[in-house]
């Protein structure tokens, strides 16, 4: 398939990300204007003529000084508003009730969307997937440049987002208290579920009919979590997943990286040796003919397990961005994936590679010695971690996805 035609296949899947997480309240009166520009100014004030008291104006636009333009060559930025623009303009013609989202990487193909309450910092920005056209010529990463704004001042984020959903009104409104949203777009569609993070909750819930199955197997997961006596955040309800939010608490990795940059290595290698520890004893260690090698037909020598400890009850993204370290226990969120007779040395493994900051301050190939992961070990995580990927990654969006960086490298 075409590059560009892949893109706009890609579009139509994802072209209802950008309204479909909003709450519509009942008995009140909306209008959506998409693509907002300069040229469509008339539209707005129509809008405002036929809104009532208790309606609301829902804007969908690009940002004239939105990263993405000063990253894309000859860029079509005139007939855009800036914030300070669209500010004034919602001022005179009586809009003075608002709320700013931040969808990301645009309105078009929405993968993530920020608010005022909810900025990005230089890790979570990286959830802005970009997606140019073959023929544009990319000047600058975008990332990058939104790393760099973000050092300064996380506020300037507000002037520089790509793209702007604004929820106005002539008369005051209640906010809906949602601060963040986030869509699985690279995933296969039946593992497709969009995150909503809502007051002192964290909610998820299928994109489709195809992923109702993968909320259901997520519940599962909740019941054998439970059943291990391992403490989560998660609970279940109506096809849908329900967090505890821990607003302003570190994740496992950030405590852990924090106590590496203070020089409290051996206290940072405690807490990661108790973690593997408790995790051995609550998912139960087992002698199996058969393990997750062999379900996914990656070849091995008996030499190259025979180090390993399989487990039953294999939770294998227990990664430390899913975890808190809270009062010297450990709490787990989001384990969506489930294999049976799989190595905790692998889990171990994931849980420091996809720490990279924390790989940082580490000689990495030490430390893993210290959970009895040789070189072997590793040669065969990487195999059996590609397989995992590869069974819930969309082939055709990670295609786009890679191609688009190969063009512009």
């Amino acid at each position: 398939m075409e590059y560009n035609q892949g893109l706009e296949l890609l579009k139509q899947q994802l072209k209802d990300n950008i309204i479909n997480w909003y709450p519509m309240e009942d008995n009140t009166q909306y209008i959506i204007l998409k693509e907002f520009s300069k040229k469509d100014e008339y539209k707005l004030k129509e809008a405002v003529e036929k809104l009532n008291d208790n309606g609301r104006i829902l804007i969908l636009m690009d940002n004239r000084l939105g990263i993405k333009n000063v990253c894309i060559k000859d860029c079509q930025i005139e007939e855009l508003y800036s914030r300070k623009e669209i500010e004034k303009l919602l001022n005179q013609i009586g809009l003075r009730y608002r709320k700013f989202y931040y969808p990301l990487p645009n309105c078009e193909m929405t993968n993530v969307i920020f608010t005022d309450n909810h900025l990005p910092d230089e890790e979570t920005i990286s959830r802005n997937i970009s997606f140019y056209k073959v023929e544009d010529v990319e000047l600058n990463k975008e990332n990058d440049v939104y790393k760099n704004i973000l050092k300064e001042d996380i506020s300037l984020f507000k002037i520089f987002a790509n793209s702007f959903f604004i929820e106005c009104s002539k008369n005051e409104f209640q906010d809906n208290n949602i601060e963040f949203v986030s869509f699985s777009n690279m995933r296969k569609e039946e593992y497709r579920i969009k995150t909503i993070i809502k007051g002192d909750y964290v909610y998820k819930q299928s994109l489709n009919e195809k992923s109702i199955a993968h909320i259901k197997n997520i519940e599962r997961n909740i019941d054998i979590l439970n059943k291990c006596n391992i403490n989560t955040l998660d609970r279940y309800e109506n096809l849908k997943i329900i967090s505890a939010y821990q607003k302003n608490k570190d994740t496992l990795d950030k405590v852990l990286i924090k106590k590496l940059k203070q020089g409290d290595v051996e206290e940072a290698k405690a807490i990661m040796k108790n973690l593997y520890i408790e995790l051995q004893q609550k998912l139960e260690v087992i002698e199996t003919d058969k393990n997750v090698c062999d379900k996914y037909d990656i070849q091995y020598e008996a030499e190259d397990i025979k180090n390993l400890k399989f487990i039953k009850y294999g939770f294998w993204d227990m990664i430390l961005q899913n975890i808190f370290y809270i009062d010297g226990k450990y709490f787990f969120y989001d384990q969506e994936w489930f294999e049976e007779n799989i190595p905790i040395e692998f889990i171990i493994y994931r849980m420091i590679i996809y720490c990279p900051e924390f790989v940082k301050n580490l000689n990495l190939k030490k430390f893993l010695m210290e959970f009895n992961i040789t070189d072997k070990n590793i040669s065969l995580f990487q195999i059996l971690d590609n397989k995992l990927q590869e069974k819930t990654r969309s082939d055709s969006n990670w295609k786009i996805h890679i191609q688009i960086n190969n063009f512009n490298n």
